[in-house]
């Protein structure tokens, strides 16, 4: 019998056995080593590096020069008009010059990056979709290496993947001649073929008992045996019926070359 109690699991009682606590020092070291590394951290993101000044200068450098502009013109608007005033003469005149000068400048400015932004646009638009931008000019080098690998690597797996000489038993390879072909339906479709050419006086509706099997080959052969070629015929005949013979009977499924086989007596005899 167990001396011990059972360990109660209920928020309100202490777990059985109890569960060690943490020494108050072992708490102090590691929040002490994670302020460490907080502090090493935030140190090496201060630093100033070469790579980060590139960086902020790229980010920055158009906004600033927004600003440069802007300001100049500010000040030259300013310099302009103070003159202007001062000029008692043509004051009006010249503070009209002025404004209007401004004016045109502020439209054209905008008529300008206006149609920058449509071209940009219509540049987006006629942008293939699976465009990759793995060119410097487009990304960093390191992402641009990166996509670059990636790419390769999912080529290389879709390409090894392609079912390029797999074949299923029985029937044609994709891209050739016998695509979507069944070997063993093709050799079969061909005897109504081969006895209209050797046999044509035959009837399918002869039904007189000394007449052989419908399923039987021998009137072929009895009629490649009477053509007067030097059993040239005969022995193209007998080929055909045994690939016939093993397409009818046989469990496994007829091959590629069974089927040019046929293809090629069944052509010799049509034109014989």
């Amino acid at each position: 019998m167990n001396s011990h109690p059972p360990p109660l699991h209920s928020p309100h009682l202490a777990i059985y056995p109890p569960k060690p606590q943490p020494r108050p020092d072992d708490h102090t070291t590691s929040k002490s080593k994670s302020k460490s590394k907080r502090k090493r951290n935030s140190a090496r993101r201060c630093v100033p590096t070469l790579r980060g000044f590139r960086s902020f200068l790229y980010h920055t450098s158009f906004y600033l020069f927004i600003l440069i502009i802007a300001v100049l013109l500010v000040a030259s608007a300013w310099g302009i008009g103070e003159q202007a005033i001062r000029n008692s003469g043509q004051r009006n005149w010249n503070i009209f010059v002025l404004v209007a000068a401004y004016v045109a400048l502020g439209i054209i400015s905008i008529l300008h990056v206006w149609s920058r932004v449509l071209s940009v646009k219509r540049i987006l638009r006629t942008m293939p979709k699976p465009y990759i931008p793995t060119k410097q000019i487009d990304l960093p080098k390191s992402v641009a290496k990166h996509i670059a690998t990636e790419y390769s690597r999912t080529a290389v797996i879709a390409h090894i993947s392609q079912a390029t000489t797999g074949q299923q038993e029985g029937w044609g390879r994709p891209g050739t001649k016998w695509e979507d072909k069944h070997f063993r339906t093709y050799i079969l479709s061909t005897i109504p073929i081969m006895k209209q050419s050797l046999t044509p006086g035959s009837s399918s509706s002869d039904t007189s008992s000394s007449s052989p099997s419908p399923l039987s080959l021998q009137p072929l052969l009895d009629a490649a045996s009477s053509v007067n070629d030097n059993g040239a015929i005969r022995l193209f005949v007998n080929s055909y019926a045994k690939i016939v013979e093993r397409a009818r009977y046989g469990r496994k499924e007829p091959s590629q070359a069974d089927a040019e086989a046929v293809e090629k007596v069944v052509e010799v005899v049509l034109l014989t």
